[in-house]
């Protein structure tokens, strides 16, 4: 099905719903860790991981509002 799909909408698609959903899944586990041990050096990494997903997620709002621009 995804072949049927051309790039610029298979990108969307994956930056508009599977990085927020990772996102989320992300800072669940993050949290759920952090309450039960503290922070630790793993919940730190999860804090990037969670922080890489913002910036990808504002990083293509920006492109969206530069696209309607156009």
């Amino acid at each position: 099905m995804w072949v049927f799909f051309t790039s610029r909408l298979r990108q969307w698609l994956v930056l508009a719903v599977a990085v927020p959903l990772a996102t989320v899944l992300v800072r669940t586990i993050r949290r759920r860790i952090e309450k039960k041990t503290g922070e630790t050096r793993l919940t730190r990494g999860l804090g990037h991981v969670e922080d890489l997903g913002r910036r990808a997620r504002r990083k293509e709002r920006k492109q969206l509002k530069r696209d309607r621009r156009r």
